[in-house]
């Protein structure tokens, strides 16, 4: 069996192309809350075109959109934990504040108020393990339904994300080529210490989708380490310039040797791994900074280098049509920043979550998705046997 590629449509292709003729080199500097990519023309000659600049960040309305997003998913978790308490009351011990409540009213000899909901932890053994497992609790017809809901809405969720950044690879290559460099990090590091920024930016996604468009096209996006080639720490000049993560405007100060280069952190760390080589490109340890070649591009594209690394230099579209983007004054980020839309491809559940494996017929509604609904006697609560 001969595996072929997978379908791409006309205008793909066409742009897939046309980004493949471009004879440029680039480089990609990734963070928690940008992606800045920079591109030279490969030949060094600034007659062959001009350096371009790009920085992806969140938008405002996509902000505002992901936050909302986020609340409401927590609004549903704790539905969810609301309702497994209340339907298993045995399981969960009251809170400190209900005990001393508890305790206030007896004091003055008051009548135990009824708790319907136990606010404190859940009964363990000795080892620290529930005394009940989970799957055995007693979940409600409306638990079920909510988790159906929440589990619909992070597919729904992680389906626009990809697309967009999907979306985004597809500009950045279009416009910079698909030669690229980027420094090898561990996401993961990331997400243990700014877990809610990644989630919200979702560096790796975007990383990866770079990569599989830069593949696609005919080119490849190169890893460095960065224990060999410290972009961040340097200078187009070639001079060492340490900086904590705090410090994100890159500043060659003249009175102290340098060459006056002055530029935003990211974009000068992405405009340094264009000019990267590395001698086996599986192995990201052995790449090597060429400062020679980036000394020799900072003195040739002087007039559009400056700007370039101060802001993004790529070309926008205008919004167009009755949209809230078109009502906002334009961005300076490409692709243009829209909350991401993607094909809704995670409509109702039509299989059982992880933990609720009968089939609908034996639940007392039709789970979401069927079509057939139980005609047996309705009851409030199900126990879960599984």
């Amino acid at each position: 069996m001969v595996l072929a590629p997978g379908y791409a449509s006309t205008a793909t292709r066409t742009r897939r192309r046309q980004a493949a003729a471009l004879e440029r080199v680039g480089g990609v500097d990734g963070n928690v809350s940008n992606l800045a990519v920079v591109s030279f023309p490969a030949t060094g000659d600034p007659g062959d075109g001009p350096v371009r600049s790009a920085r992806i960040i969140l938008t405002g309305q996509e902000q505002r959109t992901w936050a909302a997003a986020r609340k409401k998913a927590r609004g549903r978790q704790r539905a969810l934990d609301r309702s497994r308490r209340a339907t298993n009351p045995q399981q969960y011990r009251p809170s400190r504040r209900q005990q001393t409540r508890g305790e206030r009213r007896r004091a003055a000899g008051l009548p135990a108020k009824a708790m319907t909901v136990p606010a404190g932890p859940r009964h363990t053994a000795a080892t620290g393990k529930p005394q009940q497992a989970y799957r055995r609790d007693t979940l409600s017809t409306g638990y079920r339904n909510l988790r159906a809901r929440h589990s619909a809405a992070a597919a729904s969720a992680a389906a626009a994300s990809h697309h967009r950044a999907r979306k985004i690879a597809a500009a950045l290559v279009a416009a910079h080529g698909p030669n690229l460099t980027i420094e090898d990090c561990d996401i993961r590091t990331w997400f243990r210490l700014w877990g809610r920024a990644c989630s919200a930016t979702t560096p790796g996604r975007l990383i990866s989708a770079l990569a599989a468009e830069c593949t696609a096209t005919g080119g490849r996006l190169l890893r460095a380490s960065t224990f060999t080639t410290a972009l961040s720490q340097h200078c187009l000049c070639g001079r060492r310039l340490p900086k904590s993560l705090r410090q994100r405007t890159h500043h060659c100060d003249p009175a102290e040797g340098g060459c006056g280069l002055k530029g935003d952190r990211d974009l000068v760390s992405a405009a340094l791994a264009a000019f990267t080589t590395l001698t086996a490109p599986d192995v990201p340890t052995t790449a090597r900074l060429d400062h020679t070649r980036a000394r020799t591009a900072q003195i040739l594209f002087t007039q559009g280098l400056q700007e370039a690394l101060t802001e993004s230099t790529a070309p926008k579209s205008a919004p167009s049509g009755r949209t809230r983007a078109a009502a906002e004054p334009p961005g300076t980020t490409l692709p243009r920043q829209r909350t991401a839309s993607a094909r809704r491809n995670a409509g109702p559940r039509t299989v059982a979550t992880p933990d609720e494996t009968r089939p609908a017929p034996q639940r007392p509604k039709a789970h979401a998705g069927t079509t057939r609904p139980h005609t047996g006697r309705s009851r409030t609560h199900i126990r879960d046997k599984s």
